[in-house]
């Protein structure tokens, strides 16, 4: 079948490649703030990222064309196409992981958690949110901008697409396809933030047994809580393990300098190609040992041969967040809704790929641009707030110190 040919990959993840050198060279702005994020700590997991965003694009591309033909959206029979989209969040589930538990190792009791918080609020929602707002408007322009619901209940469903579910809008069926349900991810995100405080009284601080067992029956109340809708599973959290597995590895300095060798390169590419073509499931135990040891290898600072050192790899990372939260309504835009207008078959293999290439195209470039006006500000805005939490809270003291003395 077409929709799996092996070539299909390699020739978007190259116009992907291509689009982002393109526009490093022509815009100022994207290559002063590489140089300046340039001296990240861990400049692989940057560059690994932009592979990751970018293959779920691709996984959901090629589930998109199987749709169109049969009508029934299914895996692909490929297990590497199945396994662009799975293994990369099980990667990016192991990145999370291991970014905050190497923080929290790091830092230990005087980690800022009240900084943590709110970055998190401000790295999630400043780009959803508009997003959230599209997918509203998209439903009710397709629906004549007629009310189906009551008030109320649509007030409901506009809640709980504000904590990342998916309820279809204004009787609007699956409306989570607008933007290929991507978000069920963020819930698992927003479970490892909320129970990491807990997790550290845990396995880091370590406090009392009473204190011990409060923390472990909080945490399982936050998992109750978080997926109340649709229970979170334990085994896609179980990708997390390996990001904190990695936490402790680079710890390790012998470790570390094997993981630099040559040895290992061969090793992780050898561990991530069996993954990806012997399995068609990331989430069970040999995948995710198997991506999990390709993972401890690039946390080590491997570079994959030079693979993941591109200017053009690290702006892909960058822009990552925006290319997984936006690729599949800009997909839904260009391969469902544009041939409808244009009069075209989008089933048919001549319309698709030039279809396929110019989203890739233009899902770089909109994620560019929504990374540098909408993310970045977002940041900003949240490492200001908690300026301004600080200065409230040393204001609030020295009154108390006036009025104690």
């Amino acid at each position: 079948m077409i929709q799996t040919s092996p070539f299909i990959a390699p020739a978007a993840y190259l116009l992907a490649i291509v689009s982002a050198a393109l526009l490093l060279r022509a815009v100022p702005k994207i290559a002063r703030h590489l140089q300046h994020s340039g001296e990240s700590r861990y400049a692989s997991i940057d560059g690994l990222r932009g592979y990751l965003a970018f293959g779920v694009f691709v996984h959901h591309s090629v589930i998109t064309w199987i749709f169109l033909r049969t009508g029934v959206f299914e895996f692909p029979p490929s297990n590497f196409y199945s396994m662009l989209g799975q293994g990369s969040v099980a990667l990016f589930f192991m990145i999370t992981g291991f970014l905050f538990w190497s923080r929290l190792l790091t830092q230990g009791r005087q980690h800022d958690w009240l900084a943590f918080g709110v970055s998190r609020v401000f790295r999630l929602y400043p780009l959803y949110l508009p997003l959230m707002l599209a997918v509203f408007v998209t439903v009710f322009y397709l629906q004549d901008w007629q009310l189906k619901e009551p008030v109320s209940q649509l007030l409901k469903q506009s809640l709980l697409w504000l904590t990342f579910d998916r309820p279809d809008v204004n009787q609007y069926p699956q409306t989570g396809m607008l933007i290929s349900n991507v978000t069920w991810t963020l819930a698992y995100e927003v479970f490892f933030y909320l129970a990491l405080p807990l997790a550290a009284l845990v396995f880091v601080y370590r406090g009392n047994w009473r204190q011990v067992v409060l923390c472990l029956i909080g945490i399982y109340a936050l998992y109750q809580l978080v997926g109340w809708e649709h229970s979170l599973k334990k085994h896609f959290l179980a990708s997390f393990l390996g990001g904190i597995t990695a936490a402790y590895w680079v710890r390790r300095p012998q470790l570390v300098a094997w993981s630099r060798t040559t040895l290992a390169s061969i090793i992780a590419l050898a561990a991530l190609a069996l993954a990806f073509t012997a399995f068609n499931r990331a989430f069970k135990t040999a995948p995710l040992f198997l991506l999990s040891l390709f993972f401890v290898i690039v946390a080590s600072g491997n570079t994959l041969f030079g693979a993941l050192k591109p200017r053009s790899i690290r702006w892909l990372g960058e822009i990552s967040y925006s290319t997984y939260l936006l690729h599949g309504f800009v997909l839904w835009l260009m391969v469902q809704r544009l041939p409808l207008l244009l009069h075209l078959d989008a089933r048919e293999t001549w319309v698709y790929l030039p279809l396929m290439a110019a989203c890739t195209c233009l899902l770089i470039l909109i994620s560019s641009a929504t990374f540098l006006y909408i993310e970045q500000p977002g940041m900003n805005a949240g490492k200001k707030v908690v300026q301004w939490i600080r200065q409230r809270q040393k204001g609030s003291k020295h009154l108390s110190e006036k009025v104690a003395r």
